[in-house]
């Protein structure tokens, strides 16, 4: 005779309370999380912030200024006029903001992801359409610009 499912005594079997979906730690993948705008920012400083150049080294800025706008989205908050603020200042602060952005985007792809392959694949998929995103914005605020 089998029991009635119905019945309050009859207890489920195979409920699992694992704590996280994935066997990925989620502090690691939060570091790793943070390299892509680490390197974009690295990118982007070693044009050099004080020199006085030709053409090609200006290009070369408005580059650097849209990869780090792209690696520190918060950027955008401290370029207001009214914050009297220098290019360190502002690259520190907006560095400081933005990487635990990044970190909880990285923890949250390792809690998701099985296996590192998989978080590394999902997490080159996030910095590419993060990338394209920004790239059309710029196109967008260019073109209503002038």
């Amino acid at each position: 005779m089998r029991p009635d499912p119905n019945y309050p005594g009859v207890m489920a079997t195979g409920i699992d309370f694992a704590a996280r979906r994935g066997g990925l730690p989620r502090w690691v993948g939060g570091i790793l999380g943070c390299t892509y705008p680490l390197v974009l920012t690295a990118g982007a400083i070693s044009v050099g912030f004080d020199r006085v150049g030709d053409m090609a080294d200006l290009a070369a800025s408005i580059l650097a200024v849209g990869l780090f706008l792209i690696a520190a989205p918060t950027a955008w908050l401290f370029t207001v006029e009214f914050i009297e603020a220098g290019r360190l200042l502002i690259v520190t602060s907006a560095l400081l903001t933005s990487l635990p952005l990044w970190y909880l985007v990285g923890s949250r792809l390792a809690y998701l992801a099985p296996s590192w392959v998989l978080w590394l694949r999902r997490y080159v998929v996030v910095c590419l359409v993060w990338s394209v995103l920004n790239v059309l914005l710029f196109i967008l605020l260019g073109s209503i610009a002038g």
